[in-house]
């Protein structure tokens, strides 16, 4: 009897991290699939490539193709997108993006990028600012006064 007990407790645990695990890999698919990049309006270009978005965000491409400067911004780490829009464009977490910057900083090569706690700051900003990228939910996107990239690999 004892055993079979500890054979049902072993199970129900299993079972239950099981079903954590899974509710946590589809969650974490929906968000990191959902990441819109965007632009103010005044940006001339509708699509950009995974390397040139990732020169932006590494200060490698420092201006538009129309000349227009470029004002890339960021969220705060403790969201959630940060993190998932780093991995699945930048390819590195928080905490390398953020000493990559550091280094940058402290070489005179840069300054760290503007950092917005909420979307809805973030959004208020690039449709205000020329020249300005940056990222949201998809979702959040939609109802905004700005213009969302077409990312191609």
């Amino acid at each position: 009897m004892k055993q079979k007990n500890e054979k049902d407790h072993i199970y129900r645990v299993a079972i239950g991290f099981l079903c954590s695990l899974m509710i946590m890999v589809a969650a974490y698919g929906v968000f990191a699939a959902d990441i819109a990049v965007i632009v103010n309006k005044n940006v001339t270009q509708d699509t950009l490539s995974e390397d040139n978005l990732k020169d932006i965000y590494l200060g490698r491409t420092t201006a538009w193709q129309n000349g227009t400067k470029v004002e890339f911004v960021i969220l705060n780490d403790q969201l959630g997108i940060h993190e998932d829009f780093l991995k699945k464009y930048i390819g590195r977490s928080s905490a390398q993006y953020r000493n990559f910057w550091k280094k940058q900083v402290f070489t005179g090569k840069g300054r760290m990028p503007k950092q917005f706690d909420s979307e809805g700051k973030l959004l208020e900003y690039v449709s205000t600012t020329d020249g300005a990228i940056g990222y949201v939910l998809a979702d959040t996107a939609k109802e905004s006064s700005v213009k969302v990239l077409s990312i191609n690999k």
